[in-house]
């Protein structure tokens, strides 16, 4: 049985009002703004450029260049060991993980939910995993439909995590959302599903599949998906929105595969690297597959054009943290910047892909 999707404009009303909550609430507790510590390690030139593109308003920012297979990474405000929440560059590593699946044959592209699942006449059951890896499955952006926005909504006032279900709430919610598969949406939800139905068909969690996958074959051992605040570790960068109030941080294994990894720059910047060079398990996710708004889109990753420069990347927002990760693969160069800030990354991400640091 399969209940009626919401509506566009239903789903419009509920963005706005709970924008204009959170928006009128927010000022209400609004702190002082906290600037950039003037605590810095590593690479001194690059940190010095990222303090100017930045204009010192995060409180901390860790950045990694690759260039000529060579790796330069600074950070201000925090160690250089110290993790973020990556957020939706987890999505590529999800996409990753799909290719890696196909490659094992353990999937097909044309594998649906409803065999890995067992979902019925669910109209979810015939949403396949190819189309889940380029937001093509139909699947709304969050699971809760109305009641999540609201619930999304409080907790940016709150500065609360939002993201509560488990891992079998979201999958048991597959019986009744809908799944309109006529245009390209962005989903959250989907990826979530997507990184489920991986490690079911692999027999094991999707935390212990990016373990065994992709940080184990690589050596990325800050990657870590906490499921309670008790998981952080002491080196875990404090979240803090774009006016310096701090962040309760994201964790919980029902939506880790949109959003959930930690992780520091050197390890960040060296997944980077893996893929610039095919070495990274699933590298071929970074391959255009189809279109995406005005975008092209592999398995999670995006590639874009802009100014002449043809680049792939994906980018990442948690509460506390904004994310990019970008990559010009014909002249094997990438960037990441990892911000404790609500502030979007990807125009400084993009002056450092573009531009020679000194």
């Amino acid at each position: 049985m399969t209940t009626r999707p919401y509506s566009q404009r239903g789903r419009a009303l509920a963005v706005v009002i709970g924008s204009l909550l959170a928006l009128a609430l927010g000022l209400v507790l609004r702190p002082t703004a906290h600037s950039l510590q003037e605590e810095e390690h590593g690479d001194t030139e690059l940190a010095a450029s990222v303090r100017e593109l930045t204009g010192g308003r995060p409180s901390a920012v860790a950045v990694g260049v690759v260039r000529d297979g060579q790796i330069r990474t600074a950070s201000i405000g925090a160690p250089l060991h110290g993790t973020y929440e990556i957020g939706s560059i987890t999505k590529g590593i999800t996409g990753m993980l799909y290719v890696d699946a196909v490659e094992r044959g353990e999937v097909e592209p044309d594998t649906t939910l409803g065999e890995v699942f067992g979902l019925g006449d669910a109209a979810a059951a015939d949403v396949t995993l190819e189309q889940l890896s380029q937001h093509a499955s139909g699947l709304p952006r969050l699971a809760g439909g109305l009641g999540m926005m609201a619930r999304a909504a409080v907790a940016s006032v709150l500065a609360r995590d939002p993201y509560s279900l488990s891992t079998e709430d979201n999958i048991a919610r597959l019986n009744t959302v809908g799944a309109d598969g006529a245009a390209p949406l962005y989903s959250n939800y989907g990826f979530a599903v997507l990184g489920h139905a991986l490690a079911a068909q692999a027999g094991t969690r999707y935390d212990v599949l990016v373990a065994e996958r992709v940080s184990g074959p690589l050596g990325l051992d800050s990657f870590t998906i906490p499921t309670s605040a008790a998981d952080l570790a002491e080196h875990a960068v404090q979240g803090r929105d774009a006016s310096g109030r701090r962040q309760q941080a994201w964790t919980g294994l029902g939506d880790a595969p949109a959003g959930a990894i930690r992780a520091d720059i050197g390890d960040m910047t060296e997944l980077a690297r893996a893929l610039l060079t095919g070495t990274a398990p699933g590298s071929a996710a970074l391959e255009p597959a189809a279109e995406f708004d005005e975008h092209q889109i592999g398995a999670g990753w995006f590639t874009s054009e802009q100014e002449g420069l043809t680049y792939t990347w994906h980018d990442g927002g948690t509460g506390g943290f904004r994310t990019w990760l970008g990559m010009d693969r014909a002249s094997g160069t990438a960037v990441v910047v990892l911000a404790a800030t609500s502030e979007p990354m990807g125009e400084v991400g993009l002056q450092l892909l573009t531009e020679q640091v000194p």
